[in-house]
């Protein structure tokens, strides 16, 4: 060997291995404000999602201008200009982010490394040359224009044919995606350096120019993970377009995979709420900018209504409560709205106490009973200890196989009751009147009339007339009449209590369906 080939072995260095993204913070970029985090190692595909204009593509362009190339690879070094051009309305002065990643150099482990990038005048810091490197391929929505829009020859194209170089590799691949049986994936080669893909379906060749733009986009995306090295990072804005929803399950699919396999960082924007059902294998996150003062971006890994309303404009409703009648209803109603969440519950009437029972075991016995989202509240003047539930239950889920028990108790499990303060069993109407009538008085006259109203009914020849006979004054629809009258008795020292159950009941589940921003949110009436 000779000597110079002996100091050009001992002075070149290992390639830097092992990247990984963690995560990016964004301040002042395009619709983002102030983003403290997104992350994106908790699972080798991450999905950002989110209405027009959140900054899901921002994200993404920020991203692919964080690394440098790796030497000799074939990669294009993306730099801020761009995709953050200056013009005369925006600078992008004073915009910064900071990305967290780690890296092996050599022997030496570098984790949870801080990179920061600032446009503090006319040029962004660090230097290009300066950023951290690694493979990084960036596939944009321009690749969603078929080739036959881009083409400008206009004449014959004679081409020649040539097995594609990754036929082996993701011909099948293509297939699985779209369900067809390709037998062929080909290179053709034309005239002045052209050239087109193509693929054989039933004996038929057709090159880029007849070829789906489905079919195109994620050739172009297979071809992509497929070619690219261990620990790369590939950015995909807007994978759901020009696909169907099967084909894009089975691509995402793929792409788990062969990320899995090869510790490939994949992230893509979507507006495609079917995403979610794969949580399994990509990690999920919403941004949403709330235009408070200061607006703020965040980012949100729990999929709530909310976050699905922003998709779809529909309300989900993901909590259940069922009720005996139009007054449980009433105080359901004000303690949902007491914890911001009227939104997304449904609230039901099953008439009689006894059908409580009856329904929760249709439920149970049909497949539909969910203990995390669904209440079966009782008045409270019935049914009221646990031996007299567990008896309807016996009831009406009779029978002694071995399942049978576990549904008895599941049937119970699932019921909350208001809590009469006196400790007596009692229907809510006596309840709601003993506390208006027991208020002092308040400074606004509404509470004032229903107070006075209350202190005058002595004797009923019905419990629920306590309350029909203050309605029936007031000359109110009869709803508005019972949120009105549900609202004075909330503020009794009595009230707590008496809606105990089930108050603890929305709080527990409060964090699961409730996106908060603002701080405080009052939960003692």
């Amino acid at each position: 060997m000779s000597q110079a080939q002996i100091i050009t072995r001992t002075t070149s260095r290992m390639p830097i291995s092992q990247q990984v993204t963690h995560c990016l913070s964004i301040e002042k970029l395009k619709g983002i404000t102030a983003l403290d985090e997104i992350r994106f190692d908790e699972k080798p595909l991450t999905a950002i999602l989110g209405p027009n204009g959140c900054g899901k593509s921002t994200i993404l362009h920020a991203l692919a201008c964080c690394y440098k190339p790796v030497e000799g690879s074939d990669q294009q070094n993306w730099q801020f200009r761009d995709f953050f051009t200056p013009t005369t309305d925006a600078t992008w002065a004073g915009s910064s982010l900071e990305m967290v990643h780690s890296y092996r150099d050599g022997a030496i482990l570098f984790s949870d490394t801080r990179t920061k990038y600032r446009k503090n005048a006319d040029r962004w810091s660090p230097r290009y040359i300066s950023r951290p490197e690694r493979y990084l391929k960036f596939i944009g929505i321009k690749s969603c224009v078929p080739r036959i829009e881009e083409e400008t020859y206009t004449s014959a194209i004679n081409y020649q044919t040539e097995a594609h170089a990754d036929t082996q590799l993701i011909m099948a691949k293509m297939g699985t995606v779209f369900n067809r049986a390709y037998s062929e994936l080909n290179l053709h080669r034309a005239h002045a350096g052209r050239q087109y893909p193509g693929l054989a379906l039933h004996g038929t060749r057709y090159s880029a120019l007849a070829m789906g733009a489905g079919e195109q986009r994620v050739l172009e995306i297979l071809s992509t993970v497929f070619n690219a090295p261990k620990h790369s990072l590939i950015l995909i804005d807007e994978i759901d377009l020009l696909l169907h929803t099967a084909a894009l399950y089975q691509l995402i699919e793929i792409l788990f995979q062969r990320a899995t396999d090869k510790s490939l960082q994949i992230v893509f924007t979507t507006h495609r709420e079917a995403v979610l059902e794969l949580k399994d294998k990509v990690s999920i996150k919403h941004i949403h900018t709330v235009t408070a003062d200061p607006p703020k971006t965040y980012c949100l890994s729990n999929t709530k209504p909310d976050a699905l309303k922003r998709l779809t404009g529909k309300q989900d409703r993901p909590l259940e409560i069922f009720v005996e009648d139009e007054m449980a209803l009433a105080i359901v109603e004000h303690e949902l709205s007491n914890l911001g969440m009227k939104r997304i519950a449904n609230i039901t009437q099953y008439g009689a106490a006894t059908n409580c029972f009856v329904l929760a075991a249709g439920l149970i016995l049909s497949g539909g009973h969910n203990l995390a989202c669904q209440l079966f509240l009782l008045d409270g003047d019935l049914y009221v200890t646990d031996e007299h539930q567990l008896e309807r239950a016996n009831a009406v889920l009779s029978g002694t196989e071995e399942s049978a028990a576990a549904r008895r108790q599941s049937c119970i499990a699932g019921i909350r009751k208001l809590c009469a303060a006196t400790g007596i069993a009692s229907a809510p109407e006596p309840q709601i009147h003993r506390m208006i009538r027991d208020l002092p008085q308040q400074q606004d006259p509404g509470v004032n009339e229903i107070i006075a109203l209350a202190r005058g009914i002595h004797a009923v020849d019905d419990s629920h007339s306590f309350v029909e006979l203050i309605i029936r004054t007031l000359n109110v629809q009869r709803s508005v009449g019972m949120n009105n009258i549900v609202r004075v008795a909330a503020l009794s020292s009595a009230w707590e209590p008496y809606v105990s159950e089930l108050r603890v009941w929305l709080v527990e589940r409060r964090p699961a369906v409730i996106e908060d921003f603002a701080p405080v949110i009052r939960v003692v009436a």
